[in-house]
């Protein structure tokens, strides 16, 4: 590199260095100890320049005198201090300290003291402040509330926070977040401020408090209503904020409002008619905002003026408590409407647009045209539907004459078809129950199919000999399904039952003629045969023992049950098969148990028991359970017999006729009924 370049670049780079010096107001130590981390100096440069960082009027005295010196001379001597083995002067930005200087031993010196201090101060906090020791786990925050509640009733939720810690927390609030279908009454303690927000100060160790907050829920039926508070807290000497957060969940599966809804049961096309509705408050507090209404059902118009979507509705500011009352409204089917049709009411809360249903109420009633008005209600329902074995069928058969002459010479016949072999029918005729005392006759109508019937005249019912122009009767019987022990050899899986009434009127008022009407008709399909049992054993059939612990059970003796479920079928695949119960509270789960199939869940929030299978083929004719259950019992309980299980449910669907099959089962005891080698010895000792 040419000469002339090279002191150029040296000269930019001294005058930069220069710069450095002037800038700090001719403080050359500072641009000393700049240097000493940034360049390798010869060991005698180092030594003398750290000599002159000793005193500091020293150091002084020497920027003094550089400053006024003369400009080349500074130049000279700095590029001696800084210039390189090659004669240049570094690049003060890519240049690095390699060997520990004295600063350097010194920081690290110190650094080293600080840390041992530091290393001192915590063994010291951990050695004398064992029993302060923060975790933030014993800081407790729960929301206590009934698992279930009335829509519209009083409901009152407690919050309760603890400082289980052995530090004070120097702050706490709570925060208390409620759903929008709860409307507020009171709290004790009031709030510090609006939105729900406590300020509970400082909490010294082991301090416990509580909030209790009561409020109406106004939530539709089986919602499912959350309430949540946040505890937020600033421990002593901590500088961080913590917070536990606490949620409980009510479902609403009542209401405190009644319904119900009348009127005529069979109406004449084009005919107004009168309903009426009574509603009832039966909670002890008034109620705000309820509105009752009615949607208009397809061919209805209402007499009263009802809204653009053919409701009608009334708004009720407040009803009282106990308070009932009654509304009504008119209307009328039209022309082309027949048969039976269904009016529904509904009554709930209101808040703006949004409707929050309580109850709902549907009334039939029956659109009738020519001279004989005839329904047919089976088990309270006109329409087809499931039946299981041994079931009692209630009928009832409503008639009116609806024509402006008398009806004269009336046959009233019930007929049934149904499922049969060997001249017999499903019907268990000796349990015939028939006020009226018609007359029963059978025939055999095919191999499959038997007909039995019931028929009434005048003889039987001394009206029927006239009918004047809107009379009307009513005729109630029942019978029963045998039991499926009856149909075991029969080379079928479908049993039903038809079940009709046809009406025969033989004089309309001057004119004689014979005239037929027949009612709606209903089909009545048999469940498969589902068998459910229950039971409770100490020791299994082969008298080996299932359970453990003292028996009979003794006070603070822990005693283990095993709990058996058994579903047996042969007729129908079945669905969606559920089992359920609840432990009472002295009862526990213990998380053992045996499944061949499905799924067994146990909710320690609802202390519920839930085993669910999709679907029991017909190849398999019995499937069970069992888990077990301890107790411990008390000396309250001493000389008693122990609940070990409240009833038991069981629902299910049959794939063949679509019916839903429920059955239900009573409590369960520690007295072990059914386990020979244990029964009869569960009285607590």
């Amino acid at each position: 590199m040419p000469e002339a370049k090279i002191k150029k670049s040296r000269s930019k780079k001294v005058s930069a260095a220069k710069g450095a010096i002037e800038k700090n107001d001719g403080k050359n130590v500072k641009m000393i100890e700049a240097a000493e981390k940034r360049v390798e100096l010869p060991p005698a440069k180092e030594v003398k320049m750290f000599e002159n960082k000793k005193n500091k009027n020293k150091v002084s005295s020497v920027g003094s005198k550089i400053q006024t010196r003369d400009k080349k001379i500074i130049e000279k001597e700095l590029f001696e201090i800084y210039k390189d083995q090659n004669g240049e002067i570094p690049d003060m930005s890519k240049i690095y300290h390699k060997k520990k200087s004295r600063a350097k031993r010194t920081l690290i010196g110190l650094v080293a003291f600080f840390a041992f201090l530091a290393a001192l101060s915590w063994a010291g906090f951990f050695f004398f402040g064992q029993g302060r020791n923060f975790s933030g786990d014993k800081v407790t925050l729960e929301i206590i509330t009934p698992t279930t509640v009335a829509g519209g009733d009083m409901v009152e939720y407690t919050i309760k926070y603890k400082n289980g810690e052995g530090v004070p927390l120097g702050r706490a609030e709570i925060q208390a977040k409620m759903p929008e279908t709860f409307v507020l009454s009171e709290t004790v303690p009031a709030p510090s401020e609006g939105d729900n927000l406590w300020r509970l100060g400082s909490l010294s160790a082991g301090k416990e408090g509580e909030i209790k907050v009561r409020g109406v829920l106004r939530g539709a039926i089986d919602n499912l209503e959350a309430f949540q508070a946040v505890l937020t807290y600033k421990p002593a000497d901590f500088n961080s904020e913590f917070q536990k957060v606490a949620t409980a969940v009510m479902k609403i599966d009542r209401s405190v409002l009644d319904l119900e809804l009348s009127g005529p049961s069979r109406i004449l096309t084009k005919s107004e008619a009168l309903f009426k509705i009574k509603y009832k408050n039966t909670a002890a507090i008034p109620l705000q905002n309820v509105r009752v209404s009615v949607p208009a059902p397809q061919g209805f118009s209402f007499k009263e003026k009802a809204d653009e979507a053919g409701v009608l509705s009334w708004d009720l500011v407040e009803i009282l408590p106990s308070e009932e009352k009654e509304i009504e409204f008119h209307g009328s089917f039209g022309e082309a409407v027949e048969g039976e049709k269904e009016i529904k009411a509904e009554i709930g809360f209101f808040s703006g647009d949004k409707f929050y249903l309580q109850k709902e109420n549907i009334f039939k009633t029956n659109v009738l045209a020519g001279a004989m008005a005839v329904t047919l209600v089976a088990n309270g329902d006109s329409k087809d539907r499931t039946i299981n074995f041994g079931d009692t069928l209630n009928y009832s058969i409503a008639y009116q004459n609806k024509d402006k002459a008398d009806l004269s010479e009336i046959e009233i016949k019930m007929v049934f078809e149904s499922t049969s072999r060997n001249n017999k029918m499903i019907l268990d005729w000796a349990t015939l129950k028939d006020d009226e005392d018609g007359v029963v006759l059978g025939t055999q109508l095919s191999p499959e199919v038997r007909q039995g019937t019931i028929t009434w005249t005048k003889r039987q019912i001394p009206a029927l000999a006239k009918l004047a122009p809107g009379a009307e009767g009513m005729i109630n019987f029942q019978i029963k399904l045998k039991p499926f022990s009856e149909f075991q050899g029969w080379d079928t899986k479908d049993f039903e039952i038809k079940s009709l009434v046809a009406v025969k009127i033989g004089k309309m008022g001057s004119e004689t003629g014979e005239e037929t009407i027949f009612s709606n008709t209903i089909n009545l399909k048999v469940n498969t045969n589902l068998g459910f049992q229950t039971e409770a054993r100490y020791f299994n059939d082969d008298n080996i023992a299932v359970g453990s612990g003292p028996q009979p059970p003794r006070v603070g003796e822990v005693t283990a049950y095993r709990i058996f479920w058994t579903v047996t079928n042969s007729l129908h695949e079945i669905e969606n098969l559920r089992v359920s119960t609840v432990l009472p509270e002295n009862i526990n789960w213990s998380n053992k148990y045996e499944i061949t199939a499905g799924e067994l869940k146990f909710n320690e929030a609802t202390r519920e028991v839930a085993w669910t299978l999709n679907r029991m083929p017909l190849d398999i004719q019995s499937l069970g359970i069992n888990f077990e259950v301890t107790v411990t019992p008390t000396a309250v309980e001493k000389g008693k017999l122990l609940t070990l299980l409240l009833g038991t449910n069981l629902t299910a669907t049959d794939k063949s006729t679509g019916g839903i099959i429920t059955k239900v089962t009573d409590a369960l005891t520690s007295n072990l009924d059914g386990d020979p080698a244990a029964e009869g010895r569960g009285i607590v000792r």
